[in-house]
Parts: structure tokens; C-alpha cells; sequence
């Protein structure tokens, strides 16, 4: 919208409006490991490449929910416009993502009930995440199709058959709140633009004010390679040292804080048009791993947090910031990680900010330890 003249943004929304359709604000939350990123990739999911990857039964977050719609509305052309406020990389898992989507209403006085419809799209787009459906089932007649969706039994108990293991697979992606969204917003390109209006539609993107991400390192240390933590191969970075100088990755932290020009650690596939941003916070924590919870109770041998006990240590970065540029978290993560094994001193991060060359910087942290942990707008929420 923000590359049209402002009489053809007014038109666009004009008739957008005309037609039926409503915005809807909804937030998802969703287990990176299991899809292909956020974004829709048409010509990728759910099918063998041309040069042999097989990546039959993936599909991207957006694709989930284009066949949920698809499935609870009835048709494709019902809805449009599906736009995220942060586009996660595969395996990047999201406690809280958000995206806008707009949703036609046949009936016009079904907009005045605004709770029931957006309940209904809640359960609704939940049930049908949860019925996954892979290719061949959408190729075959509706009666096999049926009878490859048996429902749970009434009698179903958790640990009582496979049946745990059959469903349990559909749970990686939950629609957690819907919301008819405000109807405009105020248009941030406007000042630099006189041409453009001051407000236009409300737009998930663009109306994010704030958006934080949690990293997670898992410290073990084991000296001959056999030991790990299995229930974290996906959800942290496991790195095998003796422990985490957690108090110089926070002293190294210091320095990212605040707007610099963070074009040492940008992704070569960055659109954004400038490297600078705003760090609202970059925090460093650190405590024994307790796998059960039971304050320590599963390991013995420790008392406290000093940089030498022997037991797995977990590191959380917590990173906060109204934008980011492409894999910066992941890039700063690298660095601050080389900080607390000794392999950098905290000073020489400063240093790195002021080079603005990325080949400088240390290598990306991987994907799956990752967390977005909220997405705000402003006074909207929901």
C-alpha cells in the first residue's frame, strides 16, 4: 500500500470494505521445527524437489493455515491478504507470532457479532489445524478421505494406545486469540512522504511496536562427547564446555544495546534499506538446567552458579527491539556465545559494531534454540 499514490491507497481500502471483506488480527504460536518457515512457498512444500529433497508432509506456517482456512470457510476465495508481523526461519519456534488476514462476510449483519465470529474462527481454524492432511488424502474422493479421519474414541486415555502418538504429531501449531483489528493506523511512511495520507488499513507489520525474541544455549560438560540432553535437540543450542561466562556475554551485551548501525551482523539476504536499529534490550541470564523442575532435585553436585560447577547450565538471551534486521538475533547470539566460551573479549564486540563488515563478526548461532517470544502493538492487543 505504501508504494501507491494516497488517492489510490484510499480506493484500495474503499473497496476492500465495499466487498464484504474484515481484518482480523489473529496470534499463533507454533513449533518451528516442523514447518518450513513462516512464509507460503508455493512451489516447495509438500513435494520432492527437482534436485531430489524430500520434503513431502512439510509445509510453511502460512501453508497450515491457508489449508485451515481453505477447510473451515469452504473456499479460497473467502479470505485474502494474509500478512505476518515477524517472518520466522525454519526452525525458529514462536511463543507468540501475529498476522492479519481479511475475511469475507456474505451477510452483513453478521458483523455486529463480533465475539461469536471470533471465537468460531478460533475453534475453528484449531480443529482443522489439528486434522492434518497431507497430499495423497487431498487428492483422493471424500469418502476415502473420511475414512482416513477416524475421531478419537470416547474411552481415549493419553497412554492407553497409539492413538497418543497418532495425534500428538498435530499439535505444533495453535491459533491463540483472534481479534476484529483496528480499522486504520497511522501511516509511519507519511512524514517522509507528504504524498501519502496520514492513516491507511491496519496492518500487522507495520503497526508492531515491539517484538521480542529468547534465545536459549544449553552448556554441558561432558569431555567425551557421549553426553547430552536429548529433550533439547531442537529447542536450544548445545554446546559442549565446561560452563558459560555468563557475566561477560552480559558485559558484552552492554555494547548492542541501544540504535547503532548492526550491519555486522546482518544476513546477506537483508531487503531492509537501512542497517540501523533499536535495541531496547539485550539480557543475559543463567541457571543450573533442572530437567524435572523440582529445584535441582535431578542433579546433584551443585549449590549455586559460580563459572565452574560440573552440572549442564542453560544460558537464555532475551532480545528486545521494535525491528530487526534479516537473522540479526541469530548473528548477535554467534557472537555473544563466542564471549561466554572465552573465544572473544567482551570489548572486542564494540569493536565489531563500529567495523560494520559482517565477515568480521562470528559465525550465525543455529535456528532451533530460537524463540519469538511476543509481538505488541502498541495499545492494541489481544
Amino acid at each position: 500500500q505504501t508504494h501507491l499514490s494516497a488517492p489510490g491507497i484510499r480506493l484500495l481500502m474503499s473497496l476492500r470494505r465495499s466487498s464484504g471483506f474484515v481484518r482480523y488480527a489473529v496470534s499463533c504460536q507454533y513449533h518451528g521445527s516442523s514447518f518450513l518457515g513462516f512464509v507460503h512457498q508455493r512451489n516447495q512444500e509438500d513435494q520432492i524437489l527437482s534436485d531430489g529433497t524430500d520434503l513431502r508432509g512439510y509445509r510453511s506456517v502460512e501453508g497450515r493455515i491457508r489449508e485451515a482456512f481453505d477447510d473451515f470457510l469452504g473456499s479460497s476465495t473467502d479470505y485474502e491478504n494474509i500478512q505476518v508481523s515477524s517472518r520466522t526461519d525454519r526452525g525458529v519456534h514462536a511463543l507468540k507470532n501475529t498476522f492479519h488476514v481479511d475475511i469475507l462476510h456474505s451477510d452483513s449483519s453478521a458483523i455486529k457479532m463480533q465475539d461469536e465470529i471470533e471465537r468460531r474462527l478460533q475453534r475453528g481454524l484449531n480443529y482443522h489445524l489439528g486434522r492434518y492432511v497431507n497430499s495423497w488424502h487431498r487428492d483422493q474422493p471424500n469418502q476415502k478421505r473420511k475414512r482416513q479421519r477416524r475421531k478419537v474414541p470416547r474411552d481415549y486415555t493419553y497412554f492407553s494406545d497409539s492413538y497418543w502418538a497418532r495425534y500428538s504429531a498435530n499439535d505444533e501449531l495453535k491459533i491463540l486469540s483472534v481479534k476484529r483489528a483496528p480499522d486504520f493506523m497511522d501511516n509511519p511512511y507519511s512524514e517522509q512522504d507528504p504524498s501519502q495520507p496520514p492513516t491507511v488499513d491496519w496492518n500487522a507489520r507495520f503497526s508492531a511496536t515491539e517484538r521480542t525474541y529468547v534465545y536459549r544455549l544449553l552448556c554441558y560438560p561432558s569431555q567425551d562427547g557421549n553426553w547430552s540432553v536429548p529433550f533439547e535437540w531442537d529447542r536450544s543450542w548445545r554446546i559442549r564446555c565446561r560452563s558459560m561466562n555468563y557475566r561477560a556475554m552480559q558485559e558484552a551485551a552492554l555494547s548492542l544495546e541501544g540504535t547503532h548501525d548492526f550491519s555486522s551482523f546482518r544476513g546477506a539476504k537483508c531487503l531492509r534499506k537501512s542497517p540501523v536499529v533499536t535495541m531496547k534490550s539485550v539480557k543475559v541470564h543463567a541457571q543450573p538446567y533442572d530437567l524435572l523442575g523440582a529445584d535441582q532435585g535431578f542433579w546433584t553436585g551443585s549449590d549455586g552458579l559460580d563459572c565452574n560447577y560440573p552440572i549442564p547450565q542453560l544460558v537464555t538471551i532475551r532480545i528486545v527491539g521494535n525491528s530487526f534486521l534479516y537473522r540479526q538475533v541469530r548473528n548477535m547470539v554467534g557472537c555473544l556465545a563466542q564471549v561466554g566460551t572465552g573465544k572473544m573479549d567482551p570489548g572486542e564486540v564494540k569493536g565489531l559494531l563500529e567495523q560494520k563488515d559482517r565477515r568480521k563478526a562470528p559465525s550465525m548461532a543455529p535456528a532451533h534454540g530460537l524463540f519469538l517470544a511476543d509481538v505488541k502493538h502498541g495499545d492494541f492487543q489481544w
